[in-house]
């Protein structure tokens, strides 16, 4: 039996304990085709309490056109996570999708507190859809009212925030620095793409990028997404990896990912290592994130999403990890999943999970979101690491029980929000009645060192 068969049948390998949802914010809708699209992140530690804290906006999309969006801050305690969002953003200009993308900013000023960054790839500002991203710095009052920092792209409809993450410490100066994709940027080349990243430093991030790379290829979306790789070779420096899905090179719109190695001097200029699907329009690296560190050996992991992954079914999904090494990543994964439901959509979304069980190996988490979703409303996978690597244990968040909740497009780590020494996870919902009284939730699922405490409400 190989790895993929032993996985699927340990679905519901974790004891069923306990279940936590919580109401994030709700939003009127004028009619039945407007939805409501949620993105969830951990915020790191704001108010510098002890507790990781969480992010979630919300977004209105409809018809696929990108409406305003809405942010709010949960505190974590003791006790878990709070209820009511203690803070609340918004951006004055209509239709920025303000809220598409939120990520924790790391600490970007040195304080002691975490910040965050939210982007908006809408925004216009002299130049149309040029897009705008906003970091909010942390203090002991939590957020700041108004953004710390923003920065455009200067060029109509590159899109830049449509990606954002925070990339750790590049340069190993002792602040978080960020990383911005812009998808649609324009430099030689209709739609090549572009990424952009800023430093930190004592007052803040610099206002102009220090480093910039293009994807070179004509609509190949480079920058779709992007994220921190944590320190793949473990030399010291932060890394970055960048996914553009519509790359090709043999195959139409197979996709790509890369690599870019930190160093004392910044972001190196050409990557270190890139992989593909080599399967037409799988969309290999339209989600990635840095997987921590998945079987122990101090080297940074990586796991890269092709929601369109064809195996028997169209659009099954496929999820793929990479391990780090003195060497950096081998050119073949180490260990990948495929989906098992057509038009399945796994991958559409990765983050790790951070360390559920206290074993010191993470676990990464994946979102599985169903085009049909009146037959399939979608679900989050939790994959395990060990000493080998991703193991074949896995567990399952899903709401078989709420006909009208859809789950599975956003998932990420919550950090450790009741600081027992386990971390959480969370998965936002969409509910597609947007009349649903509701409307507007997340779910979080604690960590404990027997995993993941699912209850039987899911």
């Amino acid at each position: 039996m190989d790895l993929h068969q032993q996985t699927r049948k340990l679905r519901s390998l974790i004891p069923v304990l306990a279940l936590l949802i919580f109401s994030a914010f709700q939003l009127k809708s004028g009619n039945f085709a407007n939805k409501y699209n949620y993105t969830v992140s951990s915020a790191g530690d704001v108010n510098g309490d002890g507790y990781a804290d969480l992010i979630l906006s919300v977004f209105q999309s409809d018809y696929g056109i990108s409406k305003d969006g809405k942010v709010s801050l949960y505190l974590g305690t003791g006790s878990g996570l709070g209820r009511e969002p203690v803070w609340s953003g918004t951006n004055a200009q209509a239709a920025s999708s303000f809220g598409e993308t939120v990520a924790n900013a790391g600490d970007v000023n040195g304080d002691g507190f975490g910040d965050i960054i939210i982007g908006a790839s809408h925004y216009s500002n002299g130049q149309d859809n040029e897009g705008a991203a906003f970091v909010y710095y942390g203090s002991p009052q939590g957020l700041g009212k108004t953004p710390g920092w923003t920065a455009e792209s200067n060029q109509a409809n590159a899109f830049f925030g449509n990606s954002v993450s925070s990339v750790g410490d590049v340069n190993k100066d002792g602040f978080a620095d960020v990383v911005i994709g812009a998808p649609f940027y324009d430099d030689g080349e209709t739609n090549e793409g572009a990424i952009f990243v800023y430093l930190g430093s004592a007052n803040g991030l610099s206002k102009d990028p220090s480093w910039y790379a293009e994807g070179d290829q004509v609509n190949a979306y480079f920058g779709k997404a992007v994220a921190g790789a944590g320190d793949v070779n473990h030399d010291g420096f932060s890394d970055i990896i960048v996914g553009a899905p519509n790359f090709d090179n043999g195959q139409n719109n197979e996709g790509r990912a890369f690599l870019f190695l930190g160093s004392i001097m910044g972001i190196t200029r050409s990557p270190a290592w890139t992989a593909e699907s080599n399967q037409a329009e799988a969309n290999f690296g339209s989600s990635l994130a840095c997987a921590g560190d998945v079987n122990g050996d101090g080297f940074s992991d990586v796991v890269i999403g092709a929601n369109r992954w064809d195996e028997q079914m169209s659009n099954m999904g496929k999820i793929y990890v990479y391990l780090g090494s003195s060497n950096g990543f081998n050119i073949y994964p180490d260990w990948s999943y495929t989906g098992t439901i057509v038009d399945g959509n796994l991958g559409v979304c990765v983050a790790s999970a951070g360390d559920i069980n206290g074993d010191g190996y993470t676990e990464i988490i994946v979102g599985n979101n169903p085009t049909n979703q009146e037959k399939n409303k979608g679900s989050a996978f939790v994959f395990y690491g060990s000493v080998r690597g991703m193991s074949g244990q896995m567990a399952t968040i899903s709401l078989p029980k709420n006909a009208q909740a859809v789950i599975g497009q956003s998932v990420a780590s919550a950090g450790d929000t009741n600081g027992d020494g386990y971390s959480d996870v969370i998965a936002g919902i969409i509910w597609d009645q947007p009349e649903n009284s509701n409307q507007g939730k997340a779910i979080i699922v604690l960590g404990s060192a027997q995993g993941l405490m699912l209850g039987n409400g899911q």
